[in-house]
């Protein structure tokens, strides 16, 4: 197993470090988005009852449930496909693949709203409509526009434009759900306005990405003109592989969407209201991995492609360590100030969900931290191993879920969440070790992980102790953060993702470690 160190001098290691680059420029949109976003989510927890939001969320987990299956895997698909047909230059079969994804996930689409429809009709002839069903014919229409956005985010990445990406998805998107909440807030209005602004800003999003793919298509000479033979003949690999990510987007349901349906069944709304309050702030802790997968997955499969092994282990452990050292704050305020957090946040009502909170922003950590293997799989091994470490992972997603869920509610659904990340991740660590000649637990992985680990244990010790006051617990986590990063300044190699920092002063000398051309 290839196990070597490189450097600045690493073939590919321009294209590296724009990779890095590019998914920092996205990784700061994300931040940005985020901040809005998380604005709407408190919108809804403060303008809502308890009872009220967890109506809401129950709605909004079956309408996130029928987008990942009308999605069929397309966007990550696109992801593995496209790269290869376009480093061999054949622009048929690239042009061929993208509209036969586009037009079945539109496809997809349609068929996961007339389901959510025919559902309705039938529990309104053999019982009384619930409030959550009723709220869904109205944010089903969130589908199309959902399943799209992901696609077309895709293919920007293929393509290499995080700008792109950061106007339309980290601004633009946000902005208008944001003005939503505003005008349904000032006008007073209830949940079905609330779920019809965000409709409305939804469809205005899409068509504002469609500007953009037109653009583009202009732009590139990538598409070519191209017939229903030539889609057919594209069709075997498109679907082979979308097919094999079904057990991965339902373990993925099984992390989140589900878990609310689950709590929903066996529990009221307000246990509802109290996992989905936090899950949110919990799943801070993912941004930053869901972001730099924009442009590692792209990067990797090329790398896979043209044999460049050394670069291709490069760019996996400098990405993985780049995502662990930028969540790492996120991770220590939701896990070590839970409570506060909740009470900050949502209100005194939410006060009893920091545990959840706590269990979850860990799980989401230690997916940040072993889950770009996932990603790399994705791209590299063949369609027999995803299906087996999908089917590892959704199985483990399963029986948690069923064992802890039904009892513990909110508690057990954040305890389920983080062993099957935990799962998944010994899983995809033992694939790549089998099947890829990248190493999954390099010296510089291990070592990054156990200072995250020490840093981590010395603050809890500290949070539960009576010596320090928890008013400078904010102060040592950034403290904590700080040296984490300058710990670990030798394999995040900043002056070379960005010159810029190494004239900086004082700043460019705390981060910057050798300089080469």
């Amino acid at each position: 197993m290839s196990n070597r160190t490189a450097s600045s001098t690493t073939p590919n290691g321009g294209e590296i470090s724009r990779g890095i680059r590019g998914s920092s420029l996205l990784f700061a949109g994300r931040c940005l988005s985020l901040g809005m976003n998380f604005a709407i989510q408190l919108a809804a927890v403060r303008y809502f009852s308890k009872d009220e939001f967890g109506v809401y969320s129950v709605a909004l987990s079956a309408v996130a449930v029928a987008a990942v299956f009308a999605a069929f895997g397309m966007d990550k698909t696109a992801l593995r496909v496209l790269p290869r047909y376009q480093s061999s230059g054949d622009l048929k079969k690239f042009s061929a693949a993208t509209l036969m994804m586009a037009l079945a996930t539109f496809l997809c689409s349609l068929l996961a709203i007339a389901v959510i429809y025919v559902t309705w009709g039938v529990e309104s002839a053999y019982s009384s409509q619930s409030r959550s069903m009723d709220l869904m014919l109205v944010m089903i229409w969130m589908t199309p526009c959902m399943v799209l956005d992901c696609f077309v985010t895709s293919l920007f990445s293929v393509f290499g434009k995080p700008r792109a990406i950061f106007v339309r998805q980290h601004v633009l998107g946000p902005l208008l759900r944001l003005a939503a909440v505003i005008a349904v807030v000032l006008a007073g209005g209830g949940i079905f306005a609330f779920a019809a602004g965000q409709l409305v800003a939804s469809l205005i999003g899409v068509l504002i990405y469609a500007t953009l793919v037109r653009g583009l298509i202009l732009e590139r000479n990538d598409f070519v003109r191209v017939t229903w033979n030539d889609m057919k003949s594209t069709a075997k690999e498109v679907f082979s592989y979308s097919l094999t990510l079904i057990f991965g987007d339902v373990g993925f349901l099984m992390r989140g969407a589900m878990v609310v349906l689950i709590i929903g069944m066996f529990h009221t709304p307000s246990e509802v209201a109290g996992f989905q309050a936090v899950f949110p702030a919990a799943r801070l802790n993912d941004i930053v991995i869901a972001t730099f997968s924009m442009l590692f997955m792209p990067g990797a499969g090329r790398l896979f492609s043209e044999g460049a092994i050394d670069s291709l282990n490069h760019l996996f452990r400098k990405t993985i360590i780049w995502t662990t050292v930028l969540s790492f704050p996120l991770f220590l305020a939701c896990f070590l100030l839970p409570e506060q957090l909740c009470v900050l946040l949502f209100g005194a009502q939410y006060a009893d969900s920091a545990s959840t909170l706590a269990i979850l922003s860990l799980g989401f950590f230690i997916n940040t931290m072993v889950g770009m293997n996932l990603r790399l799989i994705r791209v590299v091994s063949g369609l027999r191993t995803l299906i087996l470490v999908d089917v590892i992972s959704l199985a483990g997603a399963i029986v948690t879920n069923l064992l802890l869920v039904p009892s513990l509610g909110a508690v057990g659904g954040a305890w389920a969440i983080l062993i099957g990340f935990g799962i998944q991740g010994v899983a995809c660590m033992v694939a790549v070790a089998m099947t890829v000649d990248v190493n999954p637990v390099s010296g510089r992985l291990i070592r990054a992980y156990s200072l995250a680990a020490v840093l981590t244990w010395c603050l809890w010790a500290a949070a539960n102790s009576a010596v320090v006051p928890v008013f400078w617990m904010p102060v040592l986590l950034v403290a904590a953060s700080i040296l984490f990063a300058w710990l670990c300044r030798h394999d995040l190699e900043v002056a070379n993702v960005f010159p810029e920092v190494a004239r900086v002063p004082y700043l460019g000398r705390l981060l910057s470690t050798e300089q080469t051309g």
